[in-house]
């Protein structure tokens, strides 16, 4: 049996949003985000990433400074330096996302949109995988060298421009 009662709060809430102007400002927003950026698996996998190497930036300073309360009190890991470096990041990285789903829209052949598309997230990708396995070989963990080596061989090989080598693939926004 339907509870009427439930119905009724239900309808009362759709209508209270639909009222929202917030609301509808928060729907068109996400809709245009969503739009530019067409989010699939490689997208949410690059956040997670992205996500994993804030991690691990504040997991190195804590064993570098005695412990996370220890990093914290000493002022190595802090909200307004994370959001420093962090901000520009996601900023750029937003934006080579739309450039990698606006591909299909500009090159009419799909396999040469496609193309671009991964190209774009793997740089991004192995740029990430990269500064994760620096973060934790600079806390110690020397295992991870080998995962660096790999990272930086295929980001050479996806970028090589013959020209002379510059180390901006290492993250050095501090947290």
């Amino acid at each position: 049996m339907i509870n009427p009662t439930g119905i009724g709060v239900t309808l009362n809430k759709i209508t209270t949003s639909l009222s929202d102007p917030l609301a509808w400002l928060g729907g068109i927003l996400l809709g245009g985000i969503t739009y530019l950026v067409q989010p699939g698996a490689a997208f949410f996998g690059l956040w997670i990433v992205v996500a994993c190497d804030l991690v691990s930036r504040v997991v190195t300073e804590s064993v570098n400074h005695g412990g996370l309360i220890n990093a914290i009190k000493e002022g190595h890991v802090r909200s307004d330096k994370a959001m420093q470096g962090t901000s520009v990041k996601i900023i750029a990285y937003f934006i080579m996302c739309v450039l990698a789903a606006q591909a299909t829209k500009i090159i009419p052949y799909e396999t040469a949109s496609g193309l671009v598309s991964n190209v774009i997230y793997s740089i991004l990708f192995f740029v990430e995988v990269l500064s994760i396995a620096e973060n934790f070989m600079e806390a110690g963990v020397q295992e991870f060298g080998w995962l660096a080596r790999f990272s930086k061989k295929k980001l050479e090989g996806i970028v090589d421009d013959g020209g002379e080598s510059t180390d901006s693939t290492s993250n050095n926004s501090s947290i």
